[in-house]
């Protein structure tokens, strides 16, 4: 999957102007706050149908500007070439379009660009929260299932209907005394739905360990084993787990365990006015040698896990659907020595279309790959360059 070309009209500081890229490696080089990421992001939003920075709509609106519009010409894998446009209004308002033809929402748009985002933050994956692993094993089993992205969507929509009626049901609003009866229903259909999602959840755990193993080595060395493993909340799940030998029953057969643990554990939700357990306390364990990342693990070691698991991703959907992301680099190589950086651009570069993001230019010092093109970045403007004048004027 390539991304040939891109047209920006107000997306934040960036002047309106349309870029080629090469499909091989972009470099955007410039200092902090002068637009390189606001590009990256610009291109990465049609994937995901929203900002990776978190940003709402009328943050993404150029100051002064009442709506957005960014085309992007995108290679499929097949050679294809497809339209993809979005407009964002400072309102929310919001217009998806693919080769001309309105999209209806965000779930339309998993698959139709696929990009991978390295950034400082990406060491969250590792020593961050457990929501960040989750929303990574998420994303990636989305991008490979239609049938989990339902279920995940569903499973959200329900959580927050039981969560509510727990609420009532603790200051004693029992809705005519049926409340204990919806209850029971609602924690049927989340039972069916968490089933989809655990499933899912434990499926792409076993798909990514070993291309995260093969790429931490590639990355590190043999410096010992990683592991990646699924680590449920609710007891029904890990039970069937442990006693599976890591694989999972049919999704009745565990919506009904599901279940069941849901009516064992009804009285202590309903006192404390909140859900206990389900798949939105689910966790994943990163571990060298037996040894927790997370807890234990160095900064380098823990950043070389992370950057493993996001290429260990590509990976899995290269081995599934045939397709490689679009990678972007966002800073991240004055976080790593320099041998680490030149093997990971290395690799990337291999199979990948890459955008670099860097304040320094002696990040790619003595390596140009084919096909390199580069950019100056200065408010909001770009500056092709070639040459010498690649690593001048930092």
């Amino acid at each position: 999957m390539r991304i040939l070309s891109a047209t920006l009209t107000n997306f934040r500081n960036l002047a309106e102007t349309t870029l080629e890229f090469s499909p091989h490696v972009n470099l955007l080089l410039g200092r902090n706050g002068e637009g390189k990421t606001n590009l990256l992001e610009a291109l990465n939003w049609f994937a995901l149908g929203r900002s990776h920075r978190g940003a709402k709509a009328d943050e993404l609106v150029a100051f002064g500007q009442d709506a957005l519009h960014v085309a992007l010409s995108v290679e499929e894998e097949s050679g294809a070439v497809v339209a993809c446009e979005f407009g964002l209004d400072r309102s929310g308002g919001r217009r998806l379009r693919l080769d001309g033809e309105p999209l209806k929402g965000k779930a339309d748009l998993i698959g139709r660009l696929v990009t991978v985002v390295f950034n400082p933050d990406s060491i969250g994956l590792v020593r961050g929260a457990p929501q960040q692993r989750r929303q990574f094993v998420d994303q990636g089993m989305a991008e490979l299932d239609a049938a989990f992205l339902a279920h995940l969507g569903a499973c959200q929509r329900v959580l927050k209907q039981k969560t509510g009626l727990l609420h009532d049901l603790r200051r004693g609003f029992g809705g005519n005394g049926r409340g204990r009866e919806e209850l029971t229903a609602w924690n049927r259909e989340l039972a069916y739905h968490a089933a989809g999602v655990c499933r899912g959840r434990a499926a792409y755990a076993a798909l990514l360990e070993p291309y995260l193993r093969t790429g931490h080595e590639a990355m590190a060395g043999s410096v010992g084993t990683v592991d990646f493993d699924y680590r449920p909340r609710l007891e029904s799940v890990m039970k069937h787990l442990i006693s599976g030998g890591g694989k999972l029953p049919s999704e009745d057969e565990l919506a009904g365990a599901i279940s069941a643990e849901f009516d064992y554990i009804m009285d202590s939700e309903i006192r404390r006015g909140r859900p206990l357990s389900g798949p939105q306390f689910d966790d994943f364990g990163i571990t060298l040698e037996g040894v927790d990342l997370r807890t234990y693990g160095s900064q380098g070691q823990t950043r070389t896990a992370a950057i493993a698991m996001i290429l260990g991703r590509s990976d899995v959907l290269f081995g599934q659907r045939r397709m490689r992301p679009v990678l972007f680099f966002d800073d991240i190589f004055s976080e790593l020595d320099r041998e680490r950086t030149r093997r990971l651009q290395e690799m990337s570069s291999r199979d990948h279309q890459v955008f670099i993001a860097s304040a320094r230019s002696d990040d790619i010092t003595g390596w140009r790959p084919e096909g390199l093109r580069a950019w100056r970045v200065q408010g909001g403007r770009f500056t092709a360059v070639e040459g010498d004048a690649i690593t001048a004027g930092d």
